[in-house]
């Protein structure tokens, strides 16, 4: 009876101190709880400052700066001593170890809560001595990390093993993390890099090494991130190392050889006119085939885009298939581009990147001297029967330069062209934050042409922010300005123009009169024409271009994996421009000393036309993810509404007093003197409205990160489109497989990652539609006949057709990303394109409906298809402090016309056509098969017009009818690049770092005529290549130039002058130093690299005949060179 007493007495009395310790715990529960809105980590800063204060009440400040409750029990506390303590922004896990410094008690974290509990009795005795040695070991480390390529890492983390304590790096990848322990190890990490492990000093300088598993990289997709394992699409991303430290004219220029299916023409022109063009996996329509650019998730312009400062961008997306980019609708045909911007954190970094450098031209044309010229000229003359035109007097005059004022050798290009040319950039930023981040910058960019008297500066601003303003709640704004100012104080000269002026034309007499003498003889006309007299003398040209673009956007989060997003952006262009044309004084003849009144310019003018355009966007957002056991999706739905307006005048007026006055109501008020226009040079219409309402879905799925699905679907709604065809479905859908996730991949050391993809779906093409095209156009400004008299009135213009839609975009894409040996990556593409609804001028509308060009309605009846490649490989490796990395991509585009409603081909366009299986815009000229070697051979070729003789060109008959004529002209490559490849080499050893990169194309060709290759025309030089002609005296068939004459007799169009445009070139290389970290700490820098760098240092051409134009010009005559640029800069962060 006892027993079952005591038994049943000693369960109950352990449940009765069980509740008794419970109840104490829950009277005491919290001595101190405050809540607070954002819960601090515990490596929160503590600042605090006691003196011999309870420890209840040290924990409530603590509590309230830190957001974590203590768990104590009363009689606990009654058992602690006093704490008195003074510290500023430490660590809680410092302060930690101070307040419980000689306490009987310790501490155990669990979430966000510190219970306090009593220290064993063996441990109390030794607690001063361990707590102390503890604190005595608490040191602050500081250190850089820096890449490959010796830079500094942005935004690194460096965390403490085992233990909650971190920081990550600033701008210049420097870093100061203050209560490591020492012996503690730091664990650094970056995505895209190995993680490195390494025991904590004070100073730590630490090289990462790359980690060539990229499929773990955040990629920039549309309306959002994604983890590049968790793409199914195409993507392709830039490395923005390649694009900063050089010295372009823009960020197009920049992407050169980046990114393979990429295809950029840096497009040589003179300031402000050599931003370059992209083609993203070929020409998919037989218009313009521009990508969509979207920076900071808003629409901009191609020029827009190319002036975006490259220091400011930290990421760049380029979608390609109907996966990644469907979401972006009527506008994505040609891909997407998507750019972000910087953005700030952590401690405030300011950091300053300055280059100065000089230009000069790749190329000149090569033109021959003075007496070659003459004697060229007169065979010439020679081969049509003509008398020479320079005796053996003139030529031995010219051939001794014994009077140059009669018979010179004048150099024009050396005459007009600065053989070098300034250009610099500086940008300034600043950057960090917590609650509000923020990055802010500032850069200047100046250039100057290589033609006297002309300069560009462009001004950027750029300011980011964003703002936790609660648990739940962000907002954000992203801002920029670019100014672009021109300045020409000397007239506009043609390129072309200096080209025709030939080396026996006097520049400038040697009485200081301007040039009067062409070979010995006073010629008005070529003095009229003199390109250095109408450069001086002729007049002057300004203009500047303002570019805003900015958003406000915010976020709330409800509830965890939701939210909703809002963003606003209002997006506006502004250009004037300013051209006055001097009146001159006529040239004073040396030999007649009489003015030559033909060479006078009577009657000066000005232009002045202004440009506004302005872009609304009020767009929202919704998006939810959640993982669930092995699932996870996010879905995204939203809406959005944009309106383009445009206005254009343009306005010329004659008649001003003199030549300095440039307001426009200072000319002659006669209506004749005066013409307004609604339209630039390019004869655009200068008035356009449109909008866009939009809606758009996502979804993302997968299953134990192995099986990946995505689709989405965008419904756009155009007022380009008549009522009732406005709008239209955009729908894509994609699957992945990760097999490196599979059981049976596992034992596969040497696979990494391997991921095979497939998508489909369709795109919209809304780029070749005009705002009003779906009505009947009219033709203003004409004049008609009414009563007898002139009156002003209109013609009709194009046909509407209100039944026009838009281009349609089916794509198909297989791809296969994989990573080996950790070291090697590989990203392959095969890819499909089928674009329908082309616009055409429809063709079942003859000439004798009286319509003329540009008359005829557009209709939707073309269909062009592109199938091709691409293929990029990238590996890293490290050999002891030697670290390197080498890429490359290449890809191949097969591109032809399937369809042109109905038609077999266009009329031809020139030089171009389109023709059903065949390239769009292909050349299509007659065939050379040489030239002719006699007399014999031309008696037993075709008949060939112009009655051709021994060393003329001879075209080849293609259909046997014995006949050269318009039938005989055959389809004969094209200018488009449809093979491209790059390559990209970086290295680095200890603090000096170099990288090259190069690009290049191949099987492409440039149709050069006129003054870029044929001798004589429109009176211009000749150039040295004609040196190696067909003669009598060397009859070779397969000569570089036919026989030599002065009209044009062998410029018709073919393929003669067509020239091999493939080439490769070394877009970049860039060696650098980053000065060691101890020497820049006593200056309190936290980092400094200079470098110097070479932009198109040298090319490898495919052509052999002709070699002094640029394989990037595009088909025409002669253009400003493009330039190669050799720099000095720093990039110094404080």
């Amino acid at each position: 009876m006892y027993k079952i007493y005591t038994q049943k007495m000693g369960i109950l009395w352990r449940y009765v101190c069980k509740m008794l310790l419970i109840m104490k715990l829950a009277t005491f529960l919290l001595v101190a709880s405050i809540m607070q809105l954002h819960a601090a980590s515990f490596a929160q800063k503590i600042s605090l400052s006691v003196k011999n204060e309870p420890l209840s009440k040290v924990f409530i400040q603590v509590s309230k700066q830190s957001g974590y409750d203590f768990l104590v029990s009363g009689s606990t506390l009654k058992k602690t001593n006093p704490v008195t303590i003074d510290v500023k922004n430490v660590p809680l896990e410092d302060v930690l170890i101070s307040i419980f410094k000689n306490q009987p008690i310790t501490y155990a974290i669990e979430t966000n809560t510190i219970v306090i509990k009593e220290r064993p009795k063996n441990m109390v005795s030794n607690a001063k001595s361990e707590l102390s040695t503890a604190i005595n070991q608490v040191m602050e480390v500081s250190g850089t990390i820096l890449d490959e390529t010796g830079k500094g890492v942005p935004g690194a983390s460096i965390k403490v093993k085992g233990k909650e304590l971190g920081t990550s790096t600033d701008e210049s990848g420097n870093f100061k993390l203050a209560g490591v322990t020492d012996g503690a190890i730091l664990v650094i990490s970056y995505i895209g890099y190995q993680t490195t492990e390494v025991r904590a000093s004070a100073n730590v300088r630490i090289t990462l090494a790359p980690l060539v598993n990229t499929l773990e990289d955040v990629v920039v997709v549309a309306y959002g991130t994604q983890k590049k394992v968790n793409l199914s699409g195409a993507v392709n991303t830039v490395n923005t190392k390649t694009i900063i430290n050089r010295p372009v004219t823009s960020l197009t220029n920049a992407l050169q050889g980046t990114v393979p299916g990429v295809a950029i023409k840096s497009s040589p022109g003179d300031l402000g006119n050599d931003l370059g063009s992209i083609n993203v996996r070929g020409r998919a329509n037989l218009g313009s085939s521009s990508p969509l650019f979207v920076v900071d998730g808003v629409v901009v312009t191609q020029n827009d885009f190319a002036r975006i400062n490259p220091n400011d961008v930290a990421g760049i997306s380029i979608l390609k298939d109907a996966s990644s980019s469907s979401i972006y609708g009527a506008r994505a045909a040609n891909g997407v581009i998507l750019v972000t911007t910087k953005k700030g954190n952590g401690t405030p970094t300011i950091s300053y990147n300055a280059y100065f450098g000089s230009q000069s031209a790749t190329y000149l044309p090569d033109y021959t001297n003075g007496y070659d010229y003459a004697i060229l000229r007169n065979e010439a003359e020679t081969n049509l029967g003509r008398t020479p035109l320079y005796d053996a007097t003139a030529l031995e005059a010219i051939k001794s330069q014994s009077n140059p004022d009669l018979y010179p050798n004048t150099d024009w290009y050396s005459l007009i062209l600065r053989k070098r040319a300034p250009m610099m950039e500086h940008q300034l930023s600043v950057s960090g934050g917590e609650k509000t981040k923020y990055y802010l910058s500032g850069a200047y960019f100046g250039q100057n042409s290589l033609i006297p008297g002309k300069d560009l500066k462009r001004y950027s601003l750029r300011s980011n922010t964003e703002t936790q303003v609660s648990d739940k709640f962000k907002v954000g704004s992203n801002l920029s300005y670019i100014r672009d100012g021109y300045n020409n104080d000397n007239m506009e000269i043609g390129f072309t123009g200096v080209g025709r002026s030939i080396p026996l034309s006097v520049a400038q007499q040697s009485n200081g009169e301007w040039g009067s003498v062409t070979a010995g003889k006073e010629n008005a006309t070529i003095a009229g024409q003199n390109p250095l007299r109408l450069l001086k003398e002729g007049g002057r040209t300004n203009y500047n271009t303002n570019r805003f673009i900015g958003n406000l956007n915010g976020t709330y989060t409800p509830v965890e994996g939701l939210d909703i997003s809002g963003l606003f952006s209002y997006n506006a262009y502004n250009y004037f421009n300013s051209s006055f044309i001097n009146t001159i004084d006529p040239v004073i003849g040396f030999i007649t000393n009489k003015p030559l009144t033909s060479t006078a310019v009577l009657t000066n003018q000005l232009t002045e036309a202004w440009q506004s355009t302005s872009n609304l966007l009020a767009q929202t957002t919704a998006s939810y993810e959640k993982n669930m056991d092995q699932h996870y999706f996010k879905v995204l739905a939203g809406a959005s509404y944009e309106k383009l307006q445009k206005r254009t005048v343009r306005v010329v007026r004659k008649g001003f007093p003199n030549n300095d006055l440039n307001a426009i109501n200072a000319g002659s008020t006669l209506p004749a003197n005066t013409t307004v226009t609604s339209d630039l040079n390019d004869g655009v219409a200068g008035v356009g409205e449109s909008a866009l309402a939009s809606v758009f879905a996502r979804l993302n799925y997968s299953y134990a990160d192995k099986y990946l699905l995505e689709a989405s679907a965008r419904n756009d709604a155009s007022s380009r489109f008549a009522p009732g065809h406005r709008s239209a479905w955009y729908p894509s859908a994609s699957v992945a497989w990760r097999l490196s996730q599979e059981d049976f991949m596992k034992d596969l050391g040497a696979v990494n990652e391997l991921k095979l993809r497939l998508s489909a779906g369709k795109l919209g093409n809304i780029n070749n539609v005009g705002d009003y095209d779906f009505y009947d156009g009219l033709n203003a400004g004409s004049t008609v006949i009414l009563d007898q008299s002139k009156q002003d009135g209109v013609t009709p213009g194009k046909l509407a057709n209100p039944l026009l839609s838009w281009e349609k975009l089916t794509t198909y894409n297989a791809g296969l990303d994989a990573t080996l040996f950790r070291s090697l990556t590989l990203q392959l593409d095969v890819f499909s394109r089928i674009t329908k609804d082309i616009l055409l001028d429809d063709p079942n509308i003859t000439a004798e409906s009286g319509l003329g060009d540009g008359e005829s309605p557009s209709v939707n009846l073309g269909a062009v298809k592109n199938n091709g490649f691409e293929l990029s490989l990238n590996y890293n490796g490290k050999i002891s402090d030697f670290n390197y990395s080498i890429g490359g991509n290449v890809s191949k585009i097969w591109n032809k016309v399937t369809d042109l409603g109905g038609a077999n081909e266009t009329a031809p366009n020139g030089y171009y056509i389109n023709r059903i299986g065949q390239p769009v815009g292909s050349f299509y000229m007659w065939q050379a098969e040489g030239l002719f070697v006699d007399q014999a051979d031309i008696d037993g070729h075709a008949k060939q017009a112009n009655n051709p003789k021994p060393g003329d060109i001879k075209y080849k008959d293609q259909d046997g009818n014995k006949v050269i004529d318009g039938d005989d002209r055959v389809i004969n490559g094209n200018d488009v690049p449809y093979f491209t490849y790059g390559l990209n080499l970086s290295s680095s050893y200890k603090g000096f770092d170099l990288s090259v990169l190069a690009q290049g194309v191949n099987n492409v060709k440039v149709y050069l005529e006129q003054e870029a290759s044929q001798a004589f025309f429109n009176g211009a030089g000749v150039k040295n290549y004609v040196l190696d002609r067909w003669t009598v005296d060397n009859p070779n068939p397969n000569a570089s130039y036919p026989r030599l004459t002065n009209d044009t007799q062998n410029f018709g169009m073919s393929n003669f002058w067509l020239f091999d445009a493939s080439y490769l070139r070394i877009k970049a290389i860039t060696l650098g130093y980053t000065i060691p970290k101890h020497i820049l700490d006593k200056a309190k820098i936290k980092g400094l690299r200079v470098y110097v760098s070479s932009n198109n240092p040298f090319t490898i051409r495919g052509d052999k005949r002709l070699k002094d134009f640029d394989p990037e010009a595009p088909s025409q005559r002669s253009a400003y060179p493009s330039l190669k640029t050799i720099s000095a800069g720093l990039n110094l962060t404080l």
